[in-house]
């Protein structure tokens, strides 16, 4: 793959299949573009590390696959997954579902390892990554690049990674070929796609469009950065809509996922009863969970299935949503309806 085409910006959810699986495979990874995707030459394209004095470091891609690689299994969510359970859906903003979640194995070199260990550096407190994607913004008179920041701390965590792969194979180009960020933990708009540049930084938070205007929570007048990815729990099986029978074993299972903790207890509310289903974290701390429950129904006639996570944080999900300006963070109680025959 030495030249990549452009797409036309593209947005969609992973199935409700797909969303039952472990591992989400890469065809069926929710994708999530402000731009189009950008076309990529290769033979090119290189990254650019530069320091605060202006220092820049080049590495092609053939450079960065010598490396010393890592893999980290990661759940990634778009900040405004679950959109459509607020009260109202914002303008231009995506009406997402539940699907703009995903969870893959992502390999490549740690951003501290790429990060240039000089002298120059050892005040920064924040790291600028910057996509190749760029575009018309409203209010603004050139093309927005891509662009976040992220405070040094969290830059330099072990599993913070540049990923050349996702689940063993070369990244998508809708994913971010030939790399991306990835932000374990983190809401998916931190793991920037398609990094052409990463400069390190100090000073106050720095103003661009996609780090201080956008992917903020704006709620009465405060405002406060999206960051880690909020407690939050889906049920995958039965399916909303589905048929199940009278007291026949149902199993019911699904996903759970926080950035701030290992998921410690899920609680299933189905007919009225609520018990601890059986938590599974097998993947590793930044990958969700999987859970299972048996139930037997016992009547006739519509059931709910309601499904609560907590996290080793102490974290909850709450029953009512965060209502917010952009209406990110939807991680509230979402009940799923079955018919109950006989």
């Amino acid at each position: 793959m030495s030249v990549t085409r452009a797409i036309p910006k593209p947005n969609f959810e992973t199935s409700a299949r797909a969303l039952a699986s472990s591992l989400t495979s890469n065809p069926s990874f929710f994708v999530r573009t402000h731009f189009d995707v950008p076309a990529i030459d290769l033979g090119k394209w290189h990254l650019v590390i530069r320091d605060q004095a202006s220092r820049s470091v080049f590495y092609s891609y053939d450079d960065l696959t010598k490396m010393r690689q890592k893999t980290v299994t990661a759940t990634l969510e778009c900040a405004g997954n679950g959109r459509t359970g607020f009260s109202a859906i914002p303008q231009d903003e995506v009406p997402w579902g539940a699907g703009a979640v995903g969870t893959a194995r992502w390999s490549g070199v740690t951003l501290r390892d790429l990060i240039p260990k000089t002298e120059a550096n050892e005040n920064a407190n924040r790291v600028l990554v910057e996509g190749e994607d760029s575009g018309p913004v409203s209010g603004h008179a050139q093309p927005v690049r891509y662009a976040r920041v992220l405070p040094m701390e969290e830059a330099v965590r072990p599993q913070v990674l540049l990923a050349l792969k996702m689940n063993s194979d070369p990244l998508p180009v809708e994913h971010g070929f030939p790399a991306r960020l990835i932000v374990p933990g983190w809401y998916g708009m931190a793991s920037v796609k398609w990094v052409r540049s990463i400069s390190v930084i100090s000073g106050p938070t720095l103003e661009t469009h996609f780090n201080t205007r956008k992917y903020v929570y704006l709620s009465e007048g405060a405002s406060k950065p999206v960051r880690e990815t909020r407690v939050k729990s889906l049920v995958t099986s039965p399916r909303r809509g589905g048929r199940v029978r009278v007291g026949q074993r149902v199993a019911v299972r699904g996903k759970a996922w926080s950035g701030d903790g290992r998921i410690v207890r899920v609680e299933v509310k189905v007919e009225g009863k609520k018990t601890d289903a059986h938590v599974a974290q097998r993947m590793g701390r930044y990958a969700w969970a999987e859970w299972i429950l048996d139930w037997r129904p016992r009547n006739v006639g519509e059931a709910e299935i309601s499904v609560k996570a907590t996290d080793s944080s102490g974290n909850i999900q709450p029953e009512k949503p965060f209502e917010n300006q952009y209406q990110y963070g939807f991680n509230a109680v979402r009940p799923v309806k079955v018919r109950v025959l006989e």
